[in-house]
Parts: structure tokens; sequence; C-alpha cells
């Protein structure tokens, strides 16, 4: 994807993302945004080349405490 788009549509994933934290676990904006900026899902989150965007906010949370509670990113394969 060319950087400029992936710049802009980087914002709304984000925001999709905690709106996914917040509504389905009880976050407030505070806390999703910590659980969220201070994983390891986010860091590659951030890169383009890792793809991670392609994935759904639901499945990106699902990815972000699968994180916490192991200490392990992984990557599901979707068919």
């Amino acid at each position: 994807m060319d950087k400029n788009l992936f710049n802009a549509l980087f914002p709304l994933k984000i925001q999709s993302l905690l709106e996914e934290l917040r509504r389905h676990h009880s976050l407030s904006l505070p806390e999703a945004l910590r659980f969220l900026y201070t994983s390891h899902t986010y860091a590659l989150l951030e890169k383009e080349e890792t793809k991670l965007w392609h994935y759904s906010p639901r499945m990106l949370v699902e990815m972000l405490f699968h994180e916490k509670e192991t200490g392990e990113v992984y990557f599901p394969d979707l068919v």
C-alpha cells in the first residue's frame, strides 16, 4: 500500500480498534489507549509491511488479549 494512503487510513483503523476494545471489554478511553499503545501488536500494526492492518478490529483485539495473556504476538491464519 502507498505510504500516504496507509498514513491516512491508520488513524481510522486505530479508532475502530479502540471502539472495539471499549465496547466489548468495558475499558475507559485511557485504559484502552494504554492497553493498545503498550503492546508489541501495536508496534507491528504501525508498520505497513506487516500487513496487520488487514485484520478486522475484532481480530486485532483478540491478538492484543492473546499477547497480554501469553506475552506472545501471534498472527492468525485466515482462509
